[in-house]
């Protein structure tokens, strides 16, 4: 028997990774990323049995990355909107390959993280208020508020992402909507209507 080699599953990897973030998952080709990780098409199969085994390989260890950060470092409790905020950025560049290549792959797949996400975040913004503003969480009467900031949050963020732009300019457009939507908070609901 012969032991599959993980150099050679790295570069597969690795040209996965471009041809995904590249060409989306649709019109990514086994063949090109072949050839980008310099081996045979047949031996990509001794690797993985089809491009989906291949595209999951990519992405499930950045699932598994966003899980833990949310569940262990997206803690709102006893951390600045600064430090937030820079935990945020932080992650979303470190994994920002990895945003992209959900965001062109597969549409059921992509439907499923932006839900996770989103639930994810607004319970944390959530938290947040109640913890820190909670004269406010008592005044919000509309049962999907933090979903639809939290939505808004993600599009705007996932919107910085699809321009191209260098990593430090990204970091700064980042920054801004991280502002824009927790900044402040208090102030924003100075002219709350708090008439029942």
């Amino acid at each position: 028997m012969q032991y599959l080699k993980k150099e050679i599953r790295d570069r597969i990897l690795a040209a996965a990774v471009e041809e995904f973030k590249e060409q989306g998952y649709a019109d990514a080709s086994i063949r090109n990323i072949a050839n980008n990780a310099e081996i045979s098409l047949g031996n990509i199969y001794r690797y993985y049995t089809n491009k989906e085994a291949l595209y999951f390989a990519v992405i499930n260890p950045f699932m598994d990355s966003v899980r833990q950060f949310v569940d262990n470092e997206l803690a709102f409790a006893n951390k600045s909107m600064k430090e937030i905020s820079e935990l945020l950025i932080s992650f979303i560049m470190q994994y920002n390959d990895e945003l992209l290549i959900i965001r062109k792959g597969n549409t059921v797949y992509y439907g499923a993280f932006v839900n996770y996400i989103i639930d994810a975040i607004a319970r944390k913004v959530r938290e947040l208020v109640q913890s820190g503003f909670p004269e406010i969480d008592s005044k919000i009467r509309n049962p999907d508020f933090y979903t639809a900031i939290a939505d808004g949050f993600l599009t705007s963020f996932f919107r910085i992402l699809d321009n191209g732009d260098s990593k430090e300019i990204q970091e700064t457009k980042a920054r801004e909507i991280i502002t824009f939507y927790f900044g402040h908070m208090k102030d924003r609901f100075r002219h709350f209507d708090t008439d029942e």
